[in-house]
């Protein structure tokens, strides 16, 4: 037997299980709700005191791709569910996605995550209450995971800020994809770097510098590279001022897309905790963005970020 966990929530008082559901005891599948039942109060109480994971039976992975993707929409577009509880699905559904990719690139993982993607920009384009409570979402999985995730939505929130009413002329669940997608070559940054608490060496900072040079490589093994990803993947490091890197370009060379992504990523690295350092608040992070960084950053993109933020 085939067990899949389902990395959201399903589980609302008075609401039938669209499924037979399962949790993990040690190494053995229990029956937590059968197809039908109605969750409980009592159901709710038990997920809710011990963060169960739940688990569904398929055949195939096909078929459980499939029935997750129809409850993950039908669940998004559910009016009784509140935006925050929609944001943190998205989250979750999100980061469950992301883990996968870096373990495995390939086709399928990267499939999955766009199909995410996909639903996330529906999500918003019908609801845009939804964007500020995904921004405000907060978690503490790992960062190298948060920061794809949150880098992800960040992007994607301030796309649908600039492009308005242009914004069908984009492919959205492919620049959103993409956005996830940017620090794909982590992968291969080692771990020991990567966690590394004094700052890191010459040499350090030169295998760190790769890893656009790898994400793109993952990708086009992976069989995956549409305009928005190789924008994004290869060139978000890159600054106006023509310091940044892999390739040292500046201004119209850059991709627009990945200007984009370039102030989500800075402005969400500063303000997660690293090995290294402490966090900075929104409010800190921004001043030292536009005191100390403003030439690197396209200053209409940069402006439009401050005005995404600014109500919260």
């Amino acid at each position: 037997m085939v067990y899949r966990e389902i990395p959201y929530p399903i589980v609302r008082m008075d609401v039938r299980s669209p499924m037979d559901v399962y949790v993990k005891v040690r190494e053995d599948y229990r029956l937590f709700a059968a197809k039908g039942a109605l969750f409980t109060a009592e159901h709710c109480r038990m997920f809710d005191r011990t963060a169960l994971k739940l688990f569904v039976t398929a055949r195939d992975h096909e078929s459980a791709d499939k029935l997750l993707e129809s409850f993950l929409l039908d669940t998004l577009t559910d009016p009784q569910l509140n935006t925050k509880a929609k944001a943190e699905i998205i989250y979750s559904s999100s980061m469950d996605s992301i883990r996968k990719v870096f373990e495995t690139t390939n086709i399928k993982t990267i499939t999955e995550l766009e199909r995410l993607s996909g639903s996330m920009t529906r999500l918003i384009l019908s609801d845009s209450r939804v964007m500020d409570d995904l921004i405000s979402v907060t978690s503490h999985d790992h960062y190298t995971y948060q920061h794809s995730v949150k880098v992800g939505i960040y992007g994607t929130a301030l796309s649908f800020s600039l492009f308005k009413d242009k914004i069908h002329e984009h492919n959205m669940a492919e620049l959103s994809t993409a956005f996830f997608l940017h620090d794909i070559g982590m992968a291969k940054v080692p771990e020991k770097i990567l966690d590394k608490r004094d700052p890191l060496t010459v040499s350090e900072w030169d295998i760190l510098k790769r890893h656009p040079i790898w994400g793109h490589e993952k990708l086009v093994k992976a069989n995956y590279l549409s305009d928005e990803a190789n924008a994004i993947v290869l060139y978000h490091h890159e600054r106006c001022d023509r310091n940044g890197y892999p390739f040292r370009k500046s201004g119209d060379e850059i991709p627009l897309y990945a200007k984009i992504c370039a102030v989500a990523d800075t402005f969400e690295s500063l303000t997660s905790a690293r090995p290294f350092r402490q966090s900075k608040t929104p409010f800190e992070a921004l001043k030292i963005m536009q005191s100390e960084m403003a030439h690197e950053f396209d200053l209409d993109i940069f402006t439009a970020f401050i005005k995404l933020l600014g109500p919260s």
